[in-house]
């Protein structure tokens, strides 16, 4: 079996990207493994084929999802500890949690954590305690936040190592 996650890159403006990936090459230790993404089905042991199956199916309908990260918010970390610190969207918000809601159908339903909400976002940044991640949110609200972006597209990624794979990238231009 294979570590499989699904993830969608952002569309954005080249200075929104360009913005975005050099804070994170400082304070995500993630950021050289994967660029700013959305996490719609997040990393489990899975054989590929019944995903490509189920993905296939649901998203031949999807429309794209625009997009406005208007905030920054410290989350803490329930599975390895620690805290981040995520871009969250304001428009768009509903329809990213409909699409991630979406996707955790079929195969994926028992591998669902409803002990997790689920908040759409870009992670920013990681650190061990809340107060670090509270600084790095205040840092960047200090900005008026309005990030536009769309979501055109979901990938299948292997997750390994070394950082992620690319298995198949499912276009919502329909």
């Amino acid at each position: 079996m294979t570590v499989l996650a699904c993830v969608g890159y952002p569309k954005l403006e080249e200075s929104d990207h360009r913005w975005i990936e050099s804070f994170r090459t400082r304070h995500d230790p993630q950021a050289s493994r994967i660029r700013a993404h959305f996490t719609l089905v997040f990393p489990v042991e899975l054989t590929a084929e019944p995903i490509v199956e189920h993905l296939s199916a649901l998203l031949q309908s999807a429309r794209p999802i625009p997009f406005v990260l208007r905030r920054a918010e410290p989350v803490p970390d329930l599975v390895a500890g620690g805290s981040h610190v995520f871009l969250v969207p304001e428009e768009g918000r509903h329809e990213i949690v409909a699409l991630h809601d979406q996707l955790y159908g079929g195969p994926l339903r028992p591998l669902l954590r409803l002990d997790i909400p689920f908040l759409p976002h870009i992670t920013m940044g990681a650190a061990a305690t809340r107060d670090e991640c509270q600084r790095l949110a205040d840092e960047l609200n200090r900005e008026a936040l309005a990030v536009e972006g769309i979501l055109e597209q979901v990938d299948l990624i292997e997750v390994t190592k070394e950082g992620v794979k690319p298995v198949i990238r499912f276009s919502l231009e329909h």
